[in-house]
């Protein structure tokens, strides 16, 4: 039996289209349409962090490159030295030709951490008077945190619990020095990922 060579010219080009649809792209649409609606650059920073250390930890290299180039193109950047190791390690897991995101010239800037079951940590950081700020935590494969933002005189201004694709944005009257609590209210060892924006 023979097959006819238009038959074969169209198998030819249509297959590999067929095919490119079978292919897994990062999980972008999911995590988004989890978001509410009014979430804003902070919330997608945290997110993007959480979903490059879920990307990281399942050595899915596609989607590590296309998470670390949509956070460079946003400008989140590390802000301490522990982020910025995360950021090369991810970056040489995904062999991506960019440099690794370092220090924080301009956009949001974010810090890593660890909290075991039911742990607190707190963390201090001025905001500017006038100038709108948006915090926002993730942890990786949905691990509940708490986020809750008190002023100086330990006054609560935000509080979100699941904290995850959440964020608190005021514009403070006063630059005053605020404390950010992260808690980790599940049964086990949580990673976060803390956006200033």
């Amino acid at each position: 039996m023979t097959i006819p060579a238009r038959l074969l010219t169209f198998i030819a080009i249509a297959l590999p289209f067929a095919l490119a649809g079978c292919a897994t792209a990062p999980a972008e649409g999911t995590i988004r349409a989890a978001l509410p609606a009014d979430a804003g650059s902070a919330v997608f920073a945290a997110t993007d962090l959480a979903a490059a250390q879920d990307a990281y930890d399942a050595g899915d290299r596609t989607a590590l490159a296309t998470l670390l180039d949509r956070l460079r193109n946003r400008g989140v950047k590390p802000l301490d030295a522990d982020g910025e190791q995360t950021v090369d390690r991810w970056s040489q897991a995904a062999t991506e030709s960019g440099p690794p995101l370092r220090g924080r010239a301009l956009g949001p800037g974010f810090l890593r951490g660890r909290l075991k079951p039911e742990e607190l940590r707190a963390t201090s950081q001025i905001f500017l008077a006038g100038k709108p700020t948006e915090i926002s935590v993730a942890g990786g494969k949905g691990h509940p945190l708490r986020l809750r933002l008190l002023d100086a005189k330990a006054k609560v201004v935000c509080e979100h619990e699941p904290a995850y694709g959440r964020s608190c944005r005021f514009t403070p009257i006063f630059t005053q020095r605020y404390s950010i609590e992260i808690a980790n209210r599940g049964a086990d060892e949580a990673s976060y990922y803390l956006v200033f924006d």
